[in-house]
């Protein structure tokens, strides 16, 4: 008797176990949904596509629903490109799997697109009246803006609401990623390449998430010759260039004008002015700005006028330019 309970709880247990086991492994076959691009825009063309080690996806019967309807139905049809919605549209996506074994498998996603605008600005010195934007020269600094359009129950998000992952070259910043940190700061390396700036903005809220990137190249700083006159001030409607005439004047006087270096007054002293005539040093203190020319009498002729500027702070920010200055009437004005 004893024995017949023993073997009784020895068969329950081994059934059970087997029970467990059978349960166990029985795993649904794993398929992989994929869009390219992750995170679309607006009214952009998403391609999508499945993959699958645990079945032969190849000889399966593949049908893919956008929005309720039925687009794309066959054999082996592992993927299919769509348009989704504008701003706020979401865009639902199902995959149904039938295999050779009978197996049903559905996956689905909800797109909810968003997009993100990318603004830059850079310091960098201007003249007074530039209307251009301060371009982005060799070791500068450089912030990047992220301004996001995500739409959660019809209202856009605020921008300070939102999740913000930054790259830089493909390396991500976590110094700068966060909640709310929507602006990205960093300075010019020595290196003088392209740099590649990503984003990916999630709210926290919902499961939507945007991407934008864009390439940022250096550029070199750059120095006009304007004319200074005693009355007007400075020029700036028109630098320097080709060759000027003089002989309606007695004598000129000239400024160095410096651009997109990284200093905050043309009279830094990170900055050396190195004047020449005709390829000679003007010997003068290197902050030296302007310059006067005179008109000889009995004298007829040209003269190259020009000028470098470097920045002692910032080895790779280098600066050339310069005029013909003629006189006695062998060249007419070319500004």
């Amino acid at each position: 008797m004893r024995y017949s309970i023993l073997i009784l709880i020895l068969v329950l247990t081994l059934g059970f176990a087997g029970i467990a086991k059978a349960q166990f492994n029985v795993i649904s076959t794993e398929v992989n949904l994929e869009l390219i691009p992750e995170n679309p825009n607006p009214n952009e063309i998403v391609q999508a596509s499945i993959s699958s080690y645990g079945t032969n996806l190849n000889a399966a019967t593949i049908t893919w629903v956008v929005n309720g309807k039925t687009q794309k139905s066959g054999v082996g049809e592992k993927s299919i490109n769509f348009t989704v919605g504008d701003i706020g549209t979401k865009t639902s996506l199902n995959v149904i799997i039938q295999t050779v074994d009978g197996e049903m498998i559905e996956r689905s996603i909800s797109i909810n697109p968003s997009s993100v605008d990318l603004i830059w600005q850079s310091t960098g010195f201007v003249p007074p009246f530039y209307k251009g934007k301060t371009l982005f020269s060799h070791q500068n600094n450089l912030t990047v803006i992220a301004i996001p359009h995500i739409i959660s129950a019809t209202t856009e998000l605020s921008a300070k609401s939102l999740i913000y992952t930054w790259k830089k070259d493909g390396t991500v910043m976590d110094y700068a990623s966060g909640y709310g940190k929507n602006s990205f700061t960093f300075q010019g390396s020595l290196i003088s390449r392209p740099i590649k700036i990503e984003v990916v903005v999630s709210s926290p809220s919902s499961n939507t998430t945007a991407y934008a990137h864009t390439t940022i190249t250096p550029i070199e700083p750059d120095v006009l010759i304007y004319k200074k006159d005693p009355l007007y001030g400075i020029e700036f409607q028109k630098a320097l260039s080709g060759a000027f005439n003089i002989d309606s004047l007695s004598e000129i006087n000239v400024i160095a004008m410096p651009f997109f270096f990284g200093v905050t007054d043309a009279k830094s002293s990170d900055l050396t002015y190195k004047w020449s005539i005709n390829g000679k040093p003007i010997g003068n203190a290197q902050d030296t700005t302007t310059q006067v020319f005179r008109r000889k009498e009995g004298v007829s002729g040209s003269s190259n006028i020009s000028v470098s500027i470097e920045n002692s702070d910032k080895i790779l920010q280098y600066a050339g330019g310069g005029f013909k200055l003629v006189f006695n009437g062998q060249t007419q004005s070319s500004i």
